[in-house]
């Protein structure tokens, strides 16, 4: 049976572009990263990849890069291909015959207990820096979610949040929450922005982080990803149902939720965090 052709795309460079099309913002910085390296090592177009120059760039990886880098690097890939042969770009799936390394999962050190994260926010300049490290624990977002957040996203006390894929969630806000986020100074559209009203960045809020953390006295790897962690953590060990938080953190698998181990539509797993 002949693969129906989906794409008019002729060029491995019209493939990649329509591959990365939905992807999130960072997404889409990471994988052309990783997919240009991949294309300058093979030299050579998709079509005319074999299974031996796989193995030389993953044999490479190994050399140059931490597995978890590795594992990263070849699930880009191995995503690329699939595409490829989905749309019939391409007839064979070249990248199944590679499987990532397997990794240790870290997320149990990327864990802050209830203490530290009260440190290290108290730590946070008052006001806009404050109100920002709360919003990510309090409700388990993204800091590019967070950072990219509009007025207009505030609607009563729910914020609507596009995630990956610019999909759209509905994240309850506690009124303790929402009080303080409408104390914040409406200088643009954006909630969290800064003097010349563009929001602010995610290098700002690591930077930030970073300065709180060394403050505080906790471990200087936290980062706003561990907060997103620790929301997670204590949201289901004060009882929240795991499938609810799938919806508030916007996961696409409940197996992603569940490593961290009755759905109500007025509850949010930000009604489990309490400082």
């Amino acid at each position: 049976m002949t693969q129906q052709r989906l794409t008019r795309a002729s060029t491995d460079q019209e493939i990649i572009v329509l591959w990365l099309a939905g992807k999130s913002k960072t997404t889409v910085k990471t994988y052309v990263c990783h997919v240009k390296q991949f294309i300058d090592f093979m030299n050579q177009p998709l079509a005319e990849i074999t299974l031996d120059d796989l193995v030389l760039w993953v044999n490479r990886l190994n050399l140059t890069y931490t597995p978890p880098t590795v594992a990263n690097k070849i699930l880009c890939i191995k995503s690329l291909f699939s595409f490829c042969v989905k749309v019939g770009y391409l007839s064979f799936n070249i990248g199944a015959l590679i499987k990532p390394p397997k990794t240790r999962d870290k997320r149990a050190e990327k864990i802050l207990d209830q203490g530290d994260v009260k440190r290290l926010i108290e730590q946070a300049t008052p006001g806009r820096d404050r109100v920002l490290l709360c919003l990510i624990y309090t409700t388990g977002l993204r800091v590019s979610e967070a950072v990219n957040l509009t007025w207009s996203d505030l609607k009563g006390n729910k914020l609507a949040v596009y995630g990956k894929g610019s999909k759209l969630r509905f994240i309850i806000v506690p009124d303790w929450l929402l009080e303080q986020l409408q104390t914040l100074p409406k200088i643009s559209e954006f909630i969290f922005a800064t003097s010349t009203g563009k929001p602010i960045d995610r290098i700002f809020t690591h930077r930030m982080i970073k300065k709180c953390a060394e403050k505080a006295g906790i471990d200087p790897k936290t980062s706003a990803h561990w907060l997103r962690h620790s929301h997670a953590s204590h949201a289901i060990n004060n009882g929240c149902n795991v499938r609810l938080l799938q919806e508030s953190l916007g996961h696409s698998k409940l197996e992603t939720t569940e490593k961290y181990l009755h759905i109500n539509p007025n509850s949010g797993s930000s009604q489990f965090i309490t400082f």
